[in-house]
């Protein structure tokens, strides 16, 4: 045990000087407005996504993060959200909270540029009462700290019927437990870029390709395969992680209205047998997703009628040649 923690504590070394200040999932395609603010409600007019994440499994200590996320399609051109994560490791605890708004630049055939903005605040804590010493009631762990921060966040994100690509910066100021101000260098920015493809092969698969890279200044580029096969409601997924990480997951979609899923990243590196496996659940709820297999790449309204139409005819009076009708 104790050879075990001293690798981890060489790895929290390495990921203090190189990490990236923000979460990263192995579901990404699902919760992409979490680090991305102009990915507000492109999933479903009204969507919810929440993600809980533990790694190195069996550890006491180990990081673990929640992850929740709501957002909802005011109008064609806008939309709105919340953003909230805890994350955890040892004694430190990260709480964060964003309040979003996205604009769209609307195209023809379903297609729109959004730019979205967060606005919200961090809380930092370290809670030393916690920690087990070898000294009892040793008052070099007797306090505990706390601090609040101003934060802010920037995305842009494309959409098409059967394509995606964001670019994001989710903490424009760069905030820590023992900094009494924030701090907005941007020469400490992480980046963040997200695309994916919906492929539809034959009537009843869809081939979802997802990528996702991390990166900053003077800091090893981060990035994240993800292949997800969809038939009718099914899903799985199987990727890799630039950190020598398989990904595997599975999903499931209830009524295009409820998604449950699970991944879990199993480490091929020369740390495997300290590190474990990190596990990952996801719950998500929307009024309908758009992209699920079965008609994936229409995104449509009942209208007054009851007939089906595509949503930007109805504001542009636009209409798809060579398009399926509804």
């Amino acid at each position: 045990m104790i050879k075990r923690l001293f690798f981890l504590f060489l790895i929290g070394i390495q990921t203090s000087v190189f990490g990236q200040n923000t979460p990263r999932y192995s579901q990404f395609n699902f919760a992409k407005t979490l680090n991305n603010p102009g990915a507000l409600a492109t999933d479903a007019t009204f969507q919810n996504d929440l993600i809980y994440r533990n790694q190195w499994a069996g550890i006491d200590g180990a990081p673990s993060t929640i992850g929740f996320s709501s957002s909802y399609e005011i109008i064609d051109e806008m939309a709105v959200g919340i953003n909230f994560y805890n994350d955890r490791i040892g004694l430190t605890q990260t709480n964060s909270f964003t309040a979003m708004y996205a604009y769209r630049l609307l195209f023809e055939e379903r297609r729109y540029l959004s730019l979205g903005i967060g606005l919200g605040f961090d809380n930092f804590s370290q809670n030393f009462a916690d920690a087990t010493t070898t000294v009892a009631n040793d008052p070099s762990f007797s306090q505990s700290y706390s601090n609040f921060k101003f934060n802010a966040a920037f995305g842009m994100y494309y959409r098409s019927s059967n394509f995606y690509f964001g670019l994001s910066i989710p903490r424009l100021l760069q905030n820590a437990l023992f900094v009494d101000a924030s701090r907005l260098n941007p020469s400490l920015w992480h980046y963040q870029m997200m695309t994916g493809f919906y492929w539809e092969i034959g009537d009843n698969f869809v081939l979802n390709p997802n990528f996702q890279f991390k990166g900053t200044y003077n800091a090893p580029l981060q990035g994240d395969a993800l292949i997800r096969g969809i038939f009718n409601h099914f899903g799985a997924s199987v990727g890799y992680r630039t950190e020598n990480s398989i990904i595997v997951g599975l999903d499931y979609t209830f009524a295009k209205q409820l998604r449950v899923g699970y991944a879990f990243n199993y480490d091929v590196g020369p740390l495997a047998r300290v590190k474990g496996m990190s596990n990952e659940v996801y719950l998500g709820f929307a009024f309908p997703y758009y992209f699920n297999g079965e008609e994936f790449d229409s995104r449509k309204y009942v209208g007054r009628k009851g007939n089906t139409k595509y949503e930007y005819n109805r504001k542009y009076g636009r209409h798809l040649k060579n398009k399926r009708k509804y």
